[in-house]
């Protein structure tokens, strides 16, 4: 995500406006802002982008499932599936099993207890009485 920042900083506006440039950087701002099932119709349209790329697809597809792990707690089954690019009920699997997503109920899948991920912070200030005091104006 940052190497695309950079790289889509490094274009100067007249070349940003070529076509595949154009393309590449709708694509980006599709995945960008979460609009995922509209990135995968987008690409279908586009997929001589895709030549001599090996594994962008599932580059794409750990994106959206690293932001699925940080937004939801449950999903549906099928929005799943086509946020992941329309994916097979094996490709499906593949991809539950690879992040240790489950179904507990049909057709709902569970993501995480987001509580459990949950990381404290616990905020230790140590004030000297005197000197907090002194910027209040008291002799310190």
């Amino acid at each position: 995500h940052t190497d695309f920042t950079l790289c889509k900083c490094m274009i100067d506006q007249a070349h940003q406006e070529e076509r595949p440039i154009r393309q590449i950087l709708y694509l980006g701002e599709l995945l960008e802002t979460c609009h995922f099932q509209s990135f995968w119709q987008a690409l279908d349209e586009n997929m001589e982008l895709l030549e001599g790329i090996t594994g962008f697809e599932d580059s794409v597809r750990k994106f959206i499932c690293h932001v699925v792990g940080i937004t939801y707690q449950h999903i549906d089954r099928w929005l799943l599936a086509e946020m992941l690019g329309d994916l097979s009920e094996s490709q499906l699997r593949v991809w539950m099993s690879k992040y240790g997503w489950t179904e507990p109920e049909p057709g709902r899948i569970l993501i995480s207890n987001q509580e459990e991920n949950i990381k404290p912070k616990n905020i230790v200030e140590k004030i000297d009485f005197d000197s907090g005091l002194g910027g209040l104006g008291y002799p310190g």
